[in-house]
């Protein structure tokens, strides 16, 4: 684990592993900063926005600590041109993951036994995009739906400790819930 300035707290879980931290969003923002600064310097003129995303950026709810970040590029296939300078900064290219998700190709930060960031690539208008600023606005501003979501990934982390895979999965209806609600 990387120890945080001026925290106790550590960054970083074991691939696949599920462990909330409570919140520390002072901290985890200044750390989303940094590498903020760092990705931009490597790879700044292949995107156009870079935003903190994910529970650790909603204040005063736990998380996984580590630092989800969403990048937007002009076209998903500017990825094969960052491969090199996103691994130069510690980024893992994943092949097999490339479009696991639609609209979006994934580089985790560390070794597997501590992942410290994942970095998300996509298009500005797409659905991961728009889903991913939609959702971490709203929780950020609906304090009884972040207390709700909180209470969820507590019982779901206790039931999926060591299968993140389930824990994301099940939390899947909740998060549409919050969509469809901001959609209206």
């Amino acid at each position: 684990m990387v120890e945080l300035e001026g925290c106790k707290m550590k960054l970083g879980l074991k691939r696949g592993t599920v462990k909330l931290s409570e919140s520390q969003y002072n901290q985890w923002r200044k750390e989303f900063k940094k590498e903020k600064a760092i990705l931009l310097d490597k790879i700044g003129d292949n995107v156009s926005e870079i935003h903190h995303i994910g529970s650790t950026s909603i204040p005063g709810i736990m998380a996984k600590p580590i630092i989800d970040i969403m990048a937007v590029v002009d076209k998903l296939d500017d990825y094969k041109r960052l491969i090199k300078p996103l691994e130069e900064i510690g980024y893992h290219f994943m092949p097999d993951r490339v479009f696991e998700i639609r609209d979006r190709v994934f580089f985790p930060k560390g070794p597997e036994s501590n992942r410290t960031h994942h970095l998300s690539l996509v298009t500005k208008g797409s659905e991961q995009y728009k889903n991913n600023l939609a959702f971490r606005d709203y929780m950020r501003t609906h304090k009884k739906a972040r207390d709700e979501y909180q209470k969820l990934k507590q019982e779901l982390a206790e039931k999926y400790t060591d299968d993140r895979e389930s824990y994301t999965s099940s939390k899947e209806m909740f998060i549409e819930d919050i969509l469809r609600e901001v959609r209206k």
